[in-house]
């Protein structure tokens, strides 16, 4: 009997997790019978109206859950690949597909802009600077499950005040994600930072902080007694035991 799995319910984009082409992204457009009789999903490595040849591949290969960095590392693999000798065809198809990741790249900015006209923020994002480019991706897939975050980024416009915002922002949000780098702790303004935001905790008991790992380094003394997030061994493994402490946080307060 032929196993059947559960239709991915939206058109777009997906990655592919298994099998030959794991590792793409491709546009899903729906489920239909290959040349041998068995129900498999119809994908196009790039946009649908831009690309005439699609293959069959097996539902159970492909997932539309990814991370930003998922997006940002295949954008890098075809951009290596398309230095190298290949076919038109082939060229043509990386360049299809290119162009599906930096769509969705810019639609998930999009959806994050929108979300951070909203007051009720959820997350306050406290982090070095050099390490903005992981932060912001981050961001962008807490705001994809819902989460909505303050990012300085994005949240301080020109001309504003900077600490008056970072003030506004530490008194509206419930948590507070530390990020732990060889940028942050080295840094004084966002160890000042830091000693401010853990002095508030004591005092109002009203927020919650949470360490978040990006790669090996000295964990501040002020830290050492909070179990962090390790995001420096798989990015991914973070981000869903990050969304799954807040989730849990959630629910004890129901």
């Amino acid at each position: 009997m032929q196993k059947t799995y559960p239709y991915l319910g939206n058109y777009g984009i997906v990655k592919i997790i298994k099998g030959k082409f794991k590792g793409r992204f491709g546009y899903y457009d729906d489920d239909d019978l290959d040349f041998d009789g068995v129900m498999k999903s119809v994908i196009y490595f790039g946009e649908m109206f831009d690309n005439s040849k699609y293959y069959y591949i097996e539902q159970k290969n492909i997932t539309n859950d990814f991370t930003i960095e998922d997006l940002k590392k295949r954008k890098n693999e075809i951009i290596s690949q398309l230095w190298k000798k290949i076919s038109e065809h082939k060229r043509l198809e990386l360049i299809e597909e290119k162009e599906l990741i930096d769509g969705e790249i810019y639609n998930r900015f999009e959806n994050y802009i929108d979300s951070s006209k909203l007051k009720n923020k959820k997350l306050f994002l406290s982090h070095s600077s050099r390490d903005k480019d992981l932060v912001i991706s981050v961001a962008l897939d807490l705001n994809e499950k819902g989460i909505t975050t303050w990012l300085d980024a994005f949240d301080i416009l020109p001309g504003e005040s900077i600490v008056s915002k970072i003030n506004q922002g530490l008194e509206n949000c419930e948590f507070i994600l530390l990020f732990l780098s060889k940028n942050s702790v080295s840094s004084n303004w966002v160890m000042k930072e830091w000693e401010t935001i853990l002095w508030d905790e004591i005092n109002s008991n009203k927020i919650r902080i949470i360490p978040i790992k990006l790669q090996d380094c000295e964990i501040p003394k002020i830290l050492q007694t909070k179990k962090y997030i390790d995001f420096s061994i798989d990015y991914n493994s973070g981000i869903n035991q990050l969304i799954n402490t807040i989730i849990e946080y959630e629910n004890k307060k129901q």
